[in-house]
């Protein structure tokens, strides 16, 4: 999200920026298809099988990543209901509606669409002018009860918000286990919606006293934490055929990916002046990135055409990506640059 949407300060937290970071190049992986995501589905070589279906496990953390770092900063903050309501979700909006309407002329052009205002409107009101930006409407979505999670959250005790987190955590694992040996999800239904658990998730990371607790312990455990979730999960993947489930296993990838992040930030390791505001500055423009990187990487693909015959999907994939990162910073901050779209991004 933007700095304004998401609430950064002026002084900005850079191992969250780093989380940002992560989750969009997981983000751009997922929409590779079969030049990397789903490689594993057509390939017979063991090695492109293995790295495609590991990079496609990995990048489901994209967007729970991106929901984790929403919540660690706009729920910690005090704002009055005038701010959200009056210019958080306008210009959440015009963000939604400018890009969309981008997005239409697009279509517009390359698949026939009829072009008029009435079509416009019935493919935006159905979430049906772009897929990925489901995540735009969702999380106009949570803006709108934005003001009433904050006091929820702001008023949990300590003891509270360690009961929450085990909650949250708890019942999405059941919930796995119910369905793996069951075929039913687990019998008492404690669900949030996936975007409602992030956010509380992100905030409870760094609100919550046990969990703000680092240290050489701390890393082990999520290392072995992340290790364990990702073998599991590419095992189910492997004799599941590619079905997807497990939603609580990837929460648990999530959170460790997000705490080593923390921990390194906490160690300084971000602290060198030119690594620092390379990251500031990739950061800040995460989500403008998210937002065109579809007509990035349309544009690049020759990049991974060329370069996979030679050294592989994967790799070639990584490469692709990579210079659709570059080139999509250059042009957010271009971006940045124009009166309307300066507040937005």
């Amino acid at each position: 999200m933007s700095d304004h949407e998401t609430g950064w300060s002026k002084e900005k937290i850079v191992y969250l920026e780093v989380c940002r970071i992560t989750a969009v190049f997981c983000i751009m992986y997922q929409h590779t298809g079969g030049r990397g995501a789903d490689a594993w589905v057509y390939t017979e070589s063991a090695w492109v099988y293995a790295s495609s279906l590991i990079g496609t496990i990995i990048s489901g953390i994209g967007v729970p990543l991106f929901w984790m770092v929403s919540g660690a900063l706009l729920l910690s903050k005090k704002e009055s209901w005038k701010k959200v309501y009056g210019k958080r979700i306008p210009r959440f909006t015009g963000v939604l509606i400018i890009f969309s309407v981008i997005r239409y002329f697009y279509l517009c052009i390359m698949k026939g669409y009829d072009g008029h205002v009435g079509d416009f409107f019935w493919h935006f009101c159905t979430q049906e002018i772009f897929l990925p930006y489901w995540f735009l409407y969702e999380y106009l979505g949570i803006l709108l009860v934005l003001p009433f999670l904050r006091k929820m959250m702001q008023n949990l005790t300590e003891q509270e918000e360690r009961i929450l987190f085990a909650l949250v955590i708890g019942w999405n694992i059941l919930n796995d286990i119910s369905c793996a040996y069951f075929g039913v999800g687990f019998v008492l239904n404690l669900h949030f919606q996936s975007s409602i658990s992030y956010f509380i998730l992100g905030y409870l990371m760094e609100n919550c006293l046990l969990l703000r607790q680092s240290g050489k312990c701390g890393v082990r455990w999520g290392i072995g934490q992340a290790v364990s979730a990702l073998a599991v999960l590419y095992s189910w993947r492997c004799t599941q055929h590619g079905q997807e489930g497990l939603g609580g296993l990837t929460m648990l990838l999530t959170i460790a990916v997000y705490y080593l992040n923390r921990y390194m930030g906490e160690k300084r390791i971000w602290n060198n002046r030119v690594l620092r505001h390379l990251v500031l500055w990739c950061g800040s423009n995460v989500f403008g990135i998210y937002l065109i990187e579809d007509y990035l990487r349309n544009l690049t693909a020759f990049i991974w055409e060329r370069s996979a015959p030679y050294i592989g999907a994967v790799p070639a994939c990584g490469i692709w990506l990579l210079a659709v990162f570059l080139l999509g910073n250059v042009l957010v901050s271009g971006l940045h640059r124009l009166p309307v779209l300066r507040k937005m991004l």
